[in-house]
């Protein structure tokens, strides 16, 4: 059995589908091959999942051009698939399924943009708030025939050698307990001040002898990074937004401590990998894209404001969500998760 996998994008999402694939290789022994179509810009995200066969990049940026289109429909048509199943729910993803010509085509009934219009089986969730994951998962049971009570497996990753080289070469192991920290995403609304960050480092760092702390973010965010290094007296900060692969960022969450973090796709990696999480929410709903994992695994800083979550890239009250929310409660957050991780 052939299964196609359609969810494009984005960086969280595709990880939120993750456990589906674990579920499909640990539960379904007929299913032979398994393709995903994702964005060519989150190739190498996929390439962390184990059971995946092939892969075939989407061409977001060029898909206007018809040699594009063609191309695309050429690669995604060399195999003939037996199901293939829509996790994005989008008018794109429907087209996709719909251009795979799969057997059978499976997608949620709630989905978006018209996309149930060309599914041959469609799932209707009774709680349309649970996290995304709990979606997917549903979803796979459903399109696959898996019963309820199969456990899904622990993650698994596939981290390239040479991401391991060079976050080794950026923070060598050597024992001590090892923060990440994410502070920016592509909605400012999501973004904690850059003071506050660097308050509630430096309140870590007193109680955490030894502490090695790392800054990630894209490269635009490398200003920001420094000012945040610059407010602190933390002595062993790096600023690393936009320095690193994709997949040396993967190896060195990987052997973090746990991680500080925005809402964001680095913050869904970290979890997937089994890092807790010390995660500030405001302008989202972590109900819905909180960081997956076990009850009490992750700890939800969320703000004080009133209209949390208003789901506005920009804030309404032209306000910073970390107004109001005490620094000495996150430090504490994660020197609980450092010390609990990191005896």
């Amino acid at each position: 059995m052939r299964v196609l996998i359609v969810k494009p994008s984005s960086f969280g999402d595709v990880l939120h589908t993750f456990p589906a694939v674990a579920l499909i290789r640990s539960a379904v022994p007929d299913v032979t091959r398994i393709t995903w179509i994702v964005n060519d810009s989150f190739v190498d995200v996929v390439r962390l999942c184990p059971g995946i066969d092939r892969i075939v990049p989407f061409p977001r940026r060029d898909i206007r051009k018809l040699s594009v289109i063609r191309s695309f429909l050429h690669d995604l048509r060399q195999e003939d698939y037996d199901l293939a199943i829509d996790y994005q729910g989008l008018l794109r993803s429907g087209l996709m399924v719909k251009a795979s010509r799969a057997k059978e085509k499976v997608g949620f009934a709630h989905a978006r943009e018209g996309s149930p219009f060309f599914y041959t089986r469609k799932l209707s969730l009774d709680n349309l708030l649970s996290h995304a994951v709990e979606k997917n998962l549903e979803l796979t049971r459903f399109a696959l025939n898996i019963p309820k009570e199969i456990p899904v497996p622990a993650p698994r990753f596939q981290l390239d050698e040479k991401g391991r080289e060079e976050a080794e070469l950026l923070i060598p192991s050597n024992g001590n307990p090892l923060l990440g920290v994410c502070f920016s995403s592509r909605w400012e609304s999501k973004n904690w001040s850059v003071s506050f960050i660097a308050e509630t480092l430096d309140l870590v760092a007193k109680e955490i002898p030894g502490l090695e702390i790392f800054l990630l973010g894209a490269e635009n965010d490398w200003p920001a990074g420094e000012e945040i290094r610059n407010r602190t007296h933390v002595e062993k900060l790096q600023n690393l937004a936009g320095k690193t692969s994709f997949h040396a960022l993967a190896a060195m969450l990987s052997r973090s401590t746990a991680m500080f973090t925005v809402d964001s796709g680095p913050m869904h990696l970290a979890a997937a990998l089994g890092i807790p999480c010390i995660a500030m929410f405001g302008s989202t709903n972590p109900t819905l894209t909180g960081p997956y994992g076990p009850a009490g695994f992750h700890t939800i800083l969320t703000t004080t404001c009133f209209q949390t979550p208003c789901m506005e890239r920009e804030c309404p009250l032209h306000k910073n969500c970390s107004e109001g929310f005490s620094t000495q409660i996150a430090a504490t957050a994660i020197i609980d998760k450092i010390r609990r991780n990191h005896p």
